[in-house]
């Protein structure tokens, strides 16, 4: 038979319980006596003193195991802090392995194991994509220096097109894999000037209207997100409205194209990587797949969601909520 070991959890709850049955007991008993032999209180009959004496005993059973359960439970909600924080950053510093029950410190320690076999696997990856990123850029960039000693203008223009085309699909996947590796700092931005740069950027198919209070983003994050929105409005819609609004607890930054729409259940599909809808995209006007899954990952680093919607006017609503704390 396996005996518990000194600071496991079974000799924790133990010492809870027995700690509230005589906590209970002492107080149970004392106001009994106090009430029956002492103190006798006028209007409390002494047939009552027994029902006095349970009441107390709950009070001291229930404080008692408040105060229990937090004890208990805080190396527990300790791991799982870290286990979000893990979520959003591979570098987050490693938890205890000494404090908290035996089953908790083994936790930790398997939770720290995982986490620098997550930072193995990362760094592989990130060493395996920079090698075939080199692979293919060699041959694609001999292929444009003989593609310009082509005699044929309207060949060589088309062929230096689909170079273009397939560097840009390299260059967009492997940033896209990259997308998670080192995470940005924040800083207090104006979301109201960077949307206004990124429309006069675009020319004069872009409105904006509204404003918000400057809060903490990522800078380069929010504005690879904000671009691939727009670039996505202008592709479908040539023209886009962009309305930024503010509540209590977060900034709305609604972009309304004028394109097509996208049929109803498609609009969570649309997120997936390399997902194109044939009907009214293709890779000559819609890209490979990634814009949309790029800028939602993009708005999750700042705490923030997208969500679509086609209006009734016609065209389709991206709208980007980002939380003021984050």
């Amino acid at each position: 038979m396996k005996f518990p070991v000194p600071d496991s959890l079974f000799v924790r709850l133990f010492l809870l319980l027995f700690f509230v049955l005589s906590l209970s007991n002492f107080a149970g008993r004392e106001i009994f006596l106090y009430l029956g032999l002492e103190h006798p209180v006028p209007g409390i009959r002494p047939q009552h003193h027994g029902l006095v004496s349970f009441i107390a005993r709950l009070v001291a059973i229930a404080l008692t195991a408040w105060v229990g359960a937090r004890w208990l439970s805080n190396p527990i909600k300790h791991m799982a802090r870290a286990a979000d924080e893990l979520g959003k950053n591979l570098n987050s510093p490693t938890i205890s392995e000494t404090s908290g029950p035996s089953e908790v410190r083994q936790a930790s320690k398997v939770f720290n194991q995982m986490q620098a076999r997550l930072k193995q696997q990362m760094e592989e990856r990130n060493h395996f994509l920079a090698a075939v990123s080199h692979d293919l850029r060699t041959p694609l960039t001999r292929l444009k220096l003989r593609a310009e000693k082509m005699d044929q203008h309207d060949l060589r223009t088309d062929v230096q097109n689909d170079l273009n085309e397939m560097a840009e699909i390299i260059d967009t996947t492997l940033g896209y894999l990259r997308g998670d590796e080192q995470p940005e700092a924040t800083y207090l931005l104006d979301i109201g000037a960077l949307v206004h740069s990124l429309a006069e950027d675009a020319g004069d198919v872009i409105t904006v209207s509204g404003n918000a209070r400057p809060i903490r983003l990522q800078p380069l994050s929010i504005r690879r997100c904000l671009n691939n929105l727009i670039g996505n409005a202008l592709r479908y819609g040539e023209r886009a409205a962009i309305n930024i609004s503010e509540t209590d607890e977060e900034i709305l930054i609604a972009i309304h194209d004028e394109g097509p729409g996208i049929p109803e259940d498609k609009l969570e599909t649309v997120f997936t990587p390399f997902y194109r809808i044939d009907a009214s995209r293709s890779r000559h006007t819609g890209g490979i797949g990634l814009g949309l899954s790029i800028a939602r990952d993009m708005a999750g680093k700042q705490g923030g969601k997208i969500t679509l919607k086609n209006a009734p006017e016609g065209g389709l609503v991206a709208t980007l909520a980002l939380p003021k704390r984050h």
